[in-house]
């Protein structure tokens, strides 16, 4: 069965989707089965984000209505063959995809992943719990400023409230320049604050906005893919077995044995 991660933030514009589709790819290359279903039903940008804009036929609330099976609408990345999406719908048809239309949907792709991305939208309205109430884990996404972190603080609230008790936090767009300063919050800082395990922390970088900017897709921004594989490990390994791993890497050894 599926390991069903909800991303979430409150506020919209901290890089929510973005790390979605980041942490997606980390995933699967580390050999895990992924889907990423994007329930911001109207305002998605899932599949742009990821490179598969041009290659979705059918979307979730085709399957929520019976015009597709589940497996029709999954569309499969090409950079990684373990990592499909399911696509949401562009138009606003958020009344006509239930809370149970999704536990179903959701329920059918557990069988068949081992990981369910769920990129929850922005706000703290009924698509907020109705994407809350498909998982069983969650990762708040925050950027460094007072009024994202307050909004997460609010989010992470709530998320416990419905019944996720395990939940990470991600710190977007940092600039050491400007920790150093004292003119940025330290990610542990916001940890802290939260209560909330930190999970990774991400730099600003341009190579992400400029792909943003010219294709929609941030897969190609070679900047932190490999942090997000990092982060992948992190969740797929545990964070125990991970600092295991790194212990023995850095190990010296002679021919006497371990010094």
């Amino acid at each position: 069965m599926a390991r069903k991660i909800v991303l979430t933030s409150g506020k919209g514009g901290v890089g929510k989707t973005t790390c979605c589709a980041l942490l997606g790819l980390g995933l699967a290359r580390l050999g895990a089965r992924v889907v990423m279903m994007d329930v911001d039903i109207g305002l998605n940008n899932l599949d742009v984000v990821a490179g598969l804009d041009t290659r979705v036929m059918y979307d979730i609330v085709d399957v929520a209505e019976g015009k597709c099976r589940i497996r029709q609408a999954l569309v499969s990345h090409p950079q990684a063959p373990l990592l499909y999406i399911m696509p949401s719908s562009h138009s606003l048809n958020v009344g006509k995809v239930s809370v149970e239309d999704m536990r179903r949907i959701t329920d059918e792709l557990s069988r068949s992943f081992d990981y369910i991305l769920i990129d929850c939208p922005a706000g703290i309205g009924k698509e907020f719990y109705r994407a809350i109430y498909m998982a069983s884990e969650a990762i708040l996404i925050t950027t460094p400023n007072i009024t994202a972190i307050r909004d997460a603080n609010k989010v992470a609230s709530l998320v416990i409230g419905c019944g996720i008790s395990d939940i990470s936090l991600i710190v977007n767009r940092v600039r050491t320049d400007m920790i150093a300063k004292r003119l940025m919050i330290k990610p542990q800082d916001i940890a802290a604050s939260l209560d909330i395990k930190l999970l990774g922390v991400v730099p600003e970088a341009d190579s992400i906005a400029a792909a943003a900017c010219q294709t929609g897709s941030v897969l190609g921004a070679k900047d932190n893919v490999n942090l997000f594989l990092d982060i992948a490990r992190s969740i797929h390994l545990g964070a125990a077995e991970q600092r295991i791993k790194r212990g023995f890497r850095n190990l010296k050894i002679n021919k006497g044995g371990i010094i």
